[in-house]
């Protein structure tokens, strides 16, 4: 029903296959309906085995009679650095094949976990957000066919097939924070609550992304002064800050938004945001 809705049946999709459970039925599914998607594989080279997984990967695509591209991330330290240097290899490809979309096996409990980081990372609320079916990736299309979808069904999925997934063990490593929100902090917050909260939180990402929805038309064209409400203004100086690439903290953004309507002369905030007279100026 996905692919039906968005893929045009012709250009070639790309899937981010890591061989663990989401992916691989992420890909065997895909199979299913007839689409061949090239396989883009990341090894981080954190563990000694995953040399060989990449390996017995790169077989298993040759087996699909699928396209397999896979790079190696020398000496990345950390989740960020990871994240940066996965989007590099992505890009990469898609400046070399015309991909439609690129996609990700994301499924329910992923957009929870990713929506409680947030809201304790203190998010500004149209930033709550977790991820969507159908987004934008620096440049990409972005599709997660699964995020609809719990880890139950994959599993289940997984099993009737009499698929095995890889085991990456820094999944279950609580040095790693995404492995921390899945088996520490989202059970027990779940436990102590009483009742599952993935499909409230799931609930939360969708209204997050309504209201960005909203301030995006309503900010559209504006002028960044005094006559917005402040929650647009401090939407429309978020956004902006973005596309000119100035990073601004939230001490920042309410220093700028203070001036703003306070009307008084010149204040510069910073040597990139200057406020005048119930106005922001944002200097290249």
């Amino acid at each position: 029903n996905f692919l039906k809705l968005h893929w045009d049946g012709v250009t070639p999709l790309l899937l981010g296959y890591s061989g663990g459970s989401d992916s691989k039925a992420l890909l065997y599914a895909l199979l299913e309906t007839g689409c061949k998607p090239h396989l883009a594989h990341v090894d981080h080279g954190w563990r000694e085995e995953s040399s060989a997984e990449a390996s017995l990967l790169k077989k298993e695509a040759e087996t699909l009679g699928l396209p397999f591209h896979m790079t190696r991330l020398e000496k990345t330290k950390g989740e960020d650095a990871a994240r940066k240097g996965r989007l590099v290899f992505f890009r990469g490809l898609f400046q070399k094949i015309p991909f439609q979309a690129f996609m990700l096996a994301h499924h329910a409990k992923d957009l929870a976990e990713t929506v409680l980081k947030r809201v304790l990372e203190g998010a500004h609320l149209p930033s709550l957000g977790g991820m969507e079916e159908v987004g934008m990736m620096e440049g990409m299309a972005l599709w997660r066919p699964l995020l609809s979808h719990k880890k139950e069904e994959i599993a289940t999925f997984l099993e009737e097939r009499k698929l095995e997934p890889l085991i990456d063990s820094t999944n279950f490593d609580p040095k790693y924070l995404r492995a921390r929100m899945r088996l520490e902090i989202l059970p027990h917050i779940a436990k102590l609550f009483g009742k599952e909260i993935e499909e409230n939180l799931s609930l939360l990402s969708k209204r997050a992304f309504e209201l960005k929805t909203y301030l995006a038309k309503k900010t559209e064209g504006q002028k960044l002064n005094s006559d917005l409400e402040r929650l647009e203004a401090r939407y429309l100086l978020i956004e902006l800050a973005k596309r000119k690439n100035i990073s601004i903290n939230r001490v920042i953004l309410e220093r700028a938004l203070d001036a703003m309507y306070s009307h008084r002369g010149k204040v510069q905030i910073t040597p990139s945001i200057l406020v005048d007279k119930g106005q922001v100026v944002i200097i290249e």
